[in-house]
């Protein structure tokens, strides 16, 4: 089901995923390491799908923030890490 080539036509490509997801019926998704699971839009759409499939990781949100040097450091300085 998955092409070959570039991680943008398979492992990186979240439109993919989730219409693999809800072809097969699946009640959650983990992405592993790198590719998509570092996308915030993966959980997003995982959630929005009908009906909503589970990321297994952390949600859209927290990516987001976490993703960004300078929020991640003010969140990381706010927390006392």
């Amino acid at each position: 089901d998955v092409p070959g080539g570039s991680n943008n036509h398979n492992y990186a490509n979240v439109t993919l995923i989730v219409e693999l997801a809800r072809l097969h019926g699946v009640h959650a998704v983990w992405a592993g390491w790198g590719h998509a699971s570092e996308n915030p839009t993966l959980p997003d759409e995982l959630e929005r799908s009908n009906p909503p499939i589970k990321f297994i990781g952390p949600q859209g949100p927290p990516m987001r923030a976490l993703g960004d040097k300078i929020g991640s450091t003010i969140i990381a300085q706010s927390a006392g890490v």
